[in-house]
């Protein structure tokens, strides 16, 4: 290994994080949230992201050389500004002025100067001066395509990204060649987005748009076709099945009046009713059919996509990023299908890994080389803390705690007992996903489990699903699906229909789930605890949802991990190789 590394950053926005790269290896990728605990922080430079990746670098005696900024800031103003008012002219409204204002703002927080400025005074701060020789914006599509073609093993593949927006680019389609020759085949700009659709539906049912997205996913699966709504859906996005290209009518989302919501115009309350108010359950009619015909309409859109992409003849493989493709659902069914012979969706869609793909891209312009990762096996690359560290924040709580000479066993036992087990080890996770880094975990078993975790531990909807880790060598016996593994939670399948009723707190609605295979070479103590519980119950599966409660980024610290236990219904702490437990009322 050579002493240079390559840093990638992106934020402010969703997601904001940062990675770093060095030869072909991952050292560190971590969210600026689990630092500053502001879900998503989306208002922050990821200023503590930096400093981590910067001194896991150090640790290894690598310095940074390069650094990649995952948005063109230079090209931005001219290109948003251009294209909001041709979507003006064409759709004109009385809130146009708002709209202009919104823009004026995005134009001054991606200002390059202000941009530049502000990095390198927090890079200064570790010794790193940013200069024009060493630091680069790169297009955010480009960077969501680095993101996954270096990671996921293929030599060329076609890369489809699909987000909110990136720049003015909302989809791409790019086909990455053996030499790293990126060539752009088709592209969709602003108002037509696909991720802003979902946003847009997310918020109209009463979620968060561009965090509850995945609500908006489960609440679909309780719904069914209604021909009055799939018709006002058919209004709203609109694809011929055959071509790469879509549209959204921007009436429904921007172009108008929006007395009701910030992301949705008084026209889809005409079609569609009123949104939903918080103090009506989402499950009341017609939500769930919305749900229904929104994941539908993205299904359609996606497939169509990819369906054109095969016709180009390029690739027998296929890479997929972006926030849109967090959907697992959706993913699930782009994965079935025999149009492409290999398939990887980037398990950090969102902009979280889009940091990654800038680190690549520096690493390129520096170096000439394309850079030669594995596919993507884990994504354990945050901070991780030592048993002598754990113990001493243990003891400044004045906790009561034991050591366990088996800590897979002694968890699988509680598991196995029903009892809902906070699991803190190693290094913590990137993405959305908890992955046996930082997770709670329960008994699929158990008939009451998923009501239990929901109302007593995540604080969340009684109808929102979970989804299990099991042991890799166990998926095939599991799952009806031609996937041969799942290691991320990001593609959702269905389970052989003798489970239905033997797993029914890990299976949603409409029997599918978003399974996470777990490789003993990998993470050989989380798979321990599968194996545990296989010789206890003759099951290697596991409930595992994220080591958080609702509104709240998962935690990263000890610290975080006991506030969390003693403020929600966790029975059992789990973290290093500790034990603490609640007296039982």
């Amino acid at each position: 290994m050579s002493n240079i590394a390559y840093l990638g950053i992106f934020g402010p926005g969703p997601n904001s994080s940062a990675a770093i790269v060095s030869d072909n290896e991952i050292i560190a990728w971590a969210e600026e949230e689990r630092f500053n605990r502001i879900k998503t922080s989306p208002n922050a430079y990821p200023a503590q992201s930096i400093a981590f990746c910067v001194k896991e670098a150090r640790k290894l005696g690598l310095e940074v050389t390069s650094i990649g900024y995952a948005w063109d800031c230079n090209s931005y103003s001219e290109l948003a500004t251009a294209n909001l008012e041709q979507t003006i002219a064409k759709y004109p409204s009385e809130t146009d002025h708002i709209s202009r204002l919104a823009q004026q703002g995005l134009n001054a927080l991606y200002n390059p100067t202000k941009v530049k400025q502000d990095l390198g005074l927090i890079l200064r701060k570790l010794g790193i001066e940013l200069t024009d020789q060493n630091f680069k914006f790169y297009s955010h599509h480009l960077s969501h395509v680095a993101s996954a073609i270096y990671t996921s093993g293929f030599d060329e593949a076609v890369v489809i990204v699909n987000d909110g927006v990136g720049e003015v680019a909302s989809s791409s389609l790019v086909y990455v060649d053996k030499q790293g020759t990126m060539k752009e085949l088709a592209t969709e700009e602003l108002p037509n987005t696909l991720g802003g659709f979902y946003a847009t539906i997310t918020e109209f049912l009463g979620f968060k748009a561009y965090v509850d997205e995945g609500k908006t996913m489960g609440l679909a699966a309780y719904g069914a076709p209604d021909a009055d709504i799939m018709a006002v859906f058919d209004e709203m996005v609109q694809t011929d099945g055959k071509s790469f290209h879509y549209t959204v009518d921007p009436r429904f989302r921007y172009s108008g009046k929006r007395t009701f919501g910030s992301r949705f115009t008084d026209l889809m309350v005409e079609k569609l009713g009123p949104s939903r108010p918080a103090d009506v359950s989402a499950m009341i009619a017609p939500y769930p059919a919305i749900a229904y015909a929104a994941q539908k309409k993205l299904e359609e859109v996606l497939f169509a996509q990819m369906k054109y992409a095969a016709s180009l003849n390029l690739s027998k493989n296929i890479c997929f990023a972006g926030g849109v493709h967090m959907n697992c659902k959706a993913n699930g069914l782009l994965a079935e299908s025999d149009l492409y012979e290999n398939y990887f969706f980037q398990p950090a869609a969102s902009d979280n890994g889009v940091c990654l793909g800038a680190a690549f891209l520096a690493k390129i312009d520096e170096t000439g080389e394309i850079p030669k990762l594995p596919s993507l096996e884990h994504l354990y690359y945050g901070p991780s803390f030592t048993d002598d560290e754990i113990e001493n924040v243990l003891k400044q709580c004045k906790l009561e705690y034991v050591k366990s000479d088996n800590i897979g066993r002694d968890v699988a036992q509680h598991i196995a007992k029903n009892d809902i087990v906070g699991w803190f080890q190693g290094r913590m996770e990137v993405g959305a996903r908890a992955l046996g880094g930082r997770s709670i975990l329960a008994n699929p078993l158990n008939p009451d489990a998923r009501d239990h975790v929901n109302r007593h531990v995540k604080n969340r909807e009684a109808w929102r699903p979970f989804c299990p880790s099991l042991k890799k060598e166990s998926f095939q016996g599991y799952f009806d699906t031609v996937i041969d593994k799942s290691p991320f939670m990001i593609v959702a399948t269905r389970i052989h229909k003798e489970f239905l009723d033997v797993l029914p707190s890990c299976i949603h609605v409409d029997g599918t789930v978003r399974p996470q295979t777990v490789n003993k070479d990998i993470n050989p103590l989380y798979w321990s605890v599968m194996n545990e519980f296989e010789k206890i119950t003759g099951q290697s599966i596991i409930v595992n949802t994220s080591f958080n409660v609702q509104g709240e980024p998962i935690v990263m610290r000890p610290e975080e991990a006991i506030r969390c236990f003693y403020g929600s219904g966790i029975d059992v702490l789990a973290i290093g190789s500790f034990l603490v437990k609640k007296g039982r009322r």
